[in-house]
């Protein structure tokens, strides 16, 4: 059985430890524990939302059934309020962008479903399984739909959301470590393409970056740490929509790290349309991260081929130059 099967609220997360059944089992009783969540935000949001207009209906009521100052302030209290609550909502700051893929409630937990079950044939039978998983988006943060706009000269700082760490042993005796951290990061400029001042400009992205962590004895390994960086770049594989941003190498680690675009999708059918093709498959990305690192072990198990040096060529006489020498001659 997994240690846990609930979102740990102080952690705001499911933590779950235990053989990939368990937290197989997990997963699938998320979805309900996730609609629970967002039902009780929408009701804490909502109720927040209508306190304002709570206190406008109480104003008017005091204003009608009381005689005397006191009906008179209850009533332009309510009037102002009311005003108030007008104006703020023509000038709101937060809107949702409609059709963002941070929409899709399983998008997280179904990356993870889909991870385990490419893991499951490479796992020794009862190897646990770590799991630490924020299914949800933070509100306003990375990977949500909505946005605030906001009146700024200067770029704060990213904003990062670390929401997924699973650990766990393969079959070849490694320790797996994948990893995923999104981040918002707000770009502003004001300066034009031909460098006069013009309109400020607030721009806001997103990306998503996936980690792939690899700890291997040295004894089985022993060449791993003289393998170059530029043999290890040339065996990483990535599908479209995903660029390498790092890569790590030592005596027993191999560290993968990559970045998705914001548009990016657990899983993208083969048979899509070009509008769709370009969309990063995360699920694909983490399988060909994990092929690309054992490509580099096998890299650094075989030798560099020594370059073949060719002689050069030496270049025949050219035909003037024989009849010269004959006419001398």
């Amino acid at each position: 059985m997994a240690a846990s099967d609930g979102i740990d609220p102080a952690l705001d997360a499911l933590a779950v430890e235990g053989p990939l059944s368990g937290v197989e089992s997990a997963l699938r009783a998320l979805p309900a524990a996730q609609q629970a969540r967002r039902f009780k935000h929408r009701l804490m949001s909502g109720a927040r939302s209508l306190a304002p207009l709570g206190g406008v209906v109480l104003c008017i009521g005091i204003a009608g059934t009381v005689e005397g100052p006191l009906s008179v302030v209850a009533g332009v209290l309510g009037l102002g309020l009311a005003a108030a609550l007008g104006i703020r909502g023509m000038f709101s700051t937060r809107f949702r962008v409609p059709g963002h893929a941070g929409d899709y409630p399983g998008r997280r937990p179904e990356l993870v479903v889909r991870v385990l079950q490419r893991l499951k044939a490479d796992l020794a039978p009862d190897t646990p399984v770590r799991l630490r998983l924020r299914p949800d988006p933070r509100p306003q943060g990375p990977g949500s739909s909505l946005y605030v706009l906001k009146r700024i000269k200067t770029a704060p700082p990213d904003v990062l959301d670390p929401w997924l760490t699973l650990e766990t042993r393969l079959a070849d005796g490694s320790h797996l470590r994948l990893s995923a951290v999104e981040r918002r990061r707000v770009r502003v400029s004001d300066r034009g393409p031909n460098g006069p001042r013009r309109r400020t400009r607030i721009k806001e992205n997103d990306a998503l970056f996936l980690e792939a962590r690899l700890r291997v004895k040295e004894k089985r390994h022993p060449r791993l740490a003289a393998l170059s960086l530029d043999r290890a770049r040339a065996a990483v594989r990535l599908p479209p929509g995903a660029k390498l941003q790092r890569l790590r190498i030592t005596g027993e680690h191999l560290r993968l790290r990559i970045q998705l675009e914001e548009t990016w999708r657990p899983f993208v059918p083969k048979d899509t349309g070009e509008e769709k093709s370009s969309t990063p498959d995360a699920s694909r990305a983490v399988t060909m991260m994990l092929l690309s690192l054992y490509q580099m072990l096998h890299l650094a198990r075989t030798p560099v081929a020594p370059k073949v040096v060719k002689p050069p060529r030496e270049k025949p006489p050219h035909p003037r130059s024989r009849s010269r020498r004959r006419r001398s001659g």
